[in-house]
């Protein structure tokens, strides 16, 4: 009877030690960290309706290139009397030449590159960075309080320890 006693507790041991087990395993870095960042999301938006000075408009200029690649043609054609012509016009080329009754006309374009900056106006929070130093001037009442209260405790605790003796 005392054997059946002591395997049962064992098992019990074994029972609690897997749910204790799956219970921590439940409980992840990743859920903890997105709920935190969550909720920090809905504090800000908060923030940002009831004081609406803490959002500063800014502007980003972004520069898009694009590349155009040169364009080629070349064709053929009869035609009556006429004579080498070339044509040079910004980027484009055209050559006309003209051998017996046939016409050949060859025309080129160099590629080119359009620049273009682009605005992209948002909303950029305000935060103002204090440092360690101006922190502490800003609680010092806070924390000599505290100090106080401590070495207050700390002396009651010696006290009554006097008056029990």
């Amino acid at each position: 009877m005392a054997r059946k006693l002591q395997y049962s507790t064992s098992m019990r041991l074994n029972y609690l030690i897997c749910i204790f087990a799956l219970v921590l395993s439940s409980c992840s870095f990743e859920g903890k960290m997105e709920k935190k960042l969550r909720k920090a999301e809905r504090k800000i938006e908060k923030l940002t309706i009831k004081y609406p000075q803490l959002l500063q408009k800014d502007t980003l200029y972004d520069t898009v290139s694009i590349v155009t690649k040169e364009v080629k043609i070349d064709t053929s054609f009869i035609d009556i009397p006429g004579d080498t012509t070339y044509v040079y016009r910004d980027k484009l080329r055209i050559k006309y030449v003209k051998v017996g009754d046939t016409v050949h006309i060859q025309g080129e374009c160099k590629g080119d590159t359009v620049i273009q900056v682009v605005k992209v106006p948002f909303d950029k929070v305000v935060v103002r960075e204090q440092g360690i130093v101006k922190q502490l001037t800003n609680n010092v009442k806070g924390i000599a309080v505290s100090l106080l209260l401590i070495v207050l405790v700390i002396l009651g605790i010696r006290f009554t320890f006097k008056l029990l003796r």
